[in-house]
């Protein structure tokens, strides 16, 4: 039996502070460090657990599932039973409505921990338990949902909310490295779930948005003003879609990035892997050193476009790998049809900018805007 952590709030003076946020074809994941101690929100396959062996982690701190569907816990288990790396608390937001093999595969694997003591606490996800989750340097806030609609769960019609589905439910988590507004992970939070989270007030603003539900439909929300919105609230940088190669999904949609370019007409577009809308049935062939080193699904068959994305603290910001300016390049010289591209004249001068992919530190807050409908 692997004795479980009892996390502490030193941080790793000399360790890197970072979230990468995996490409995992269409699916989530993301794993923050300081240094070998590592956080984990979502695991859609084994490119999580390969990316964790990649980097050395030495404590599993904190695990977030944002919800239960695959797409978000089918790497979930393998991560938990390895007992390479002491585990943490875990945090899960639970869907009744659900039965799916891989979510009563991860209710058993939960149980076995608990039995064998394997871990400090398995805890539920909401943004009001009172317990911080801090990895060193690293803090993740949960943005959503409230405890009032966690505990509602999906149903057909609440008269406070709508109609709830898992989607709406999808937890939001925010993640501050050293302070700084570093990255926000939506999950596949939909229209209803958005309009609570905005009304109550919660800061979402961030460095990075990773667009929720692979930049597809937000429920019955209109596309266009939901994109606009919540792409107002965060205020970021760079918008991520983490998404596979895939003519059944076909994301991001062309209403989607329509609504982040009129919210944010300056920040830089990336998908984890090329869309289909950007290249049709057949897959490009990558530049030398287009990619990081960081575990990437579509890597063996050149599907990425960005890949894996880090997102490094530093002193004097952030810093990115890929860099930026250099995926930027990639789109200008072989994408002919990027959406990340179209109706913007910016993109082009986001190119030339600092070679390292390092950005100024944030400035104050902006308000946050209304309602996704």
């Amino acid at each position: 039996m692997t004795a479980p952590l009892l996390p502490s709030q030193s941080g790793s003076p000399k360790g890197e502070l970072a979230v990468t946020i995996l490409d995992v074809g269409h699916g989530n994941s993301a794993i923050v460090r300081d240094g070998s101690r590592c956080a984990v929100i979502d695991a859609a396959d084994d490119t999580t657990h390969a990316e964790l062996e990649r980097i050395g982690c030495a404590t599993l701190e904190e695990v977030i599932v944002s919800h239960v569907d695959n797409d978000h816990i089918a790497g979930m288990n393998q991560l938990l039973l390895d007992p390479k790396w002491p585990l943490g608390r875990i945090r899960i937001n639970t869907d009744a409505s659900k039965d799916t093999k891989a979510w009563r595969h991860l209710q058993q694997t939960l149980q076995l921990l608990a039995d064998d003591k394997r871990t400090t606490g398995i805890l539920p996800v909401r943004t009001d338990t009172g317990i911080p989750i801090r990895v060193g340097r690293a803090e993740l806030e949960v943005c959503h949902p409230r405890t009032v609609m966690a505990l509602a769960g999906p149903r057909a019609h609440d008269p406070r909310f709508g109609k709830v589905t898992s989607n709406t439910m999808a937890a939001v988590v925010r993640v501050l490295l050293d302070g700084a507004e570093a990255v926000l992970l939506a999950s596949d939070i939909d229209g209803v779930g958005l309009r609570d989270l905005l009304e109550h007030g919660r800061e979402l603003s961030a460095e990075v948005l990773v667009f929720p539900h692979h930049g597809g439909l937000p429920g019955s929300a209109k596309p266009v003003a939901f994109a606009r919105s919540l792409t107002a609230a965060v205020d970021p940088r760079l918008v991520v879609f983490s998404m596979g190669t895939s003519g059944r999904t076909a994301n991001p949609r062309r209403d989607i990035i329509k609504g982040v370019r009129e919210a944010a007409p300056d920040a830089h577009i990336a998908c984890t892997q090329l869309s289909v809308h950007c290249h049709g049935a057949g897959s490009l062939p990558l530049s030398e050193g287009h990619l990081s080193d960081a575990m990437a699904r579509g890597r063996a068959e050149n599907r990425c476009c960005a890949g894996s994305i880090i997102v490094t603290h530093t002193e004097s910001g952030f810093r990115y790998t890929p860099p930026l300016p250099q995926h930027g390049r990639f789109i200008l010289d072989s994408v002919t049809d990027a959406l990340c591209r179209a109706s913007s004249s910016t993109f082009p001068s986001q190119c030339s900018s600092s070679a390292a992919g390092a950005s100024v530190p944030r400035a104050a807050n902006p308000p946050i805007s209304g309602g996704a409908d």
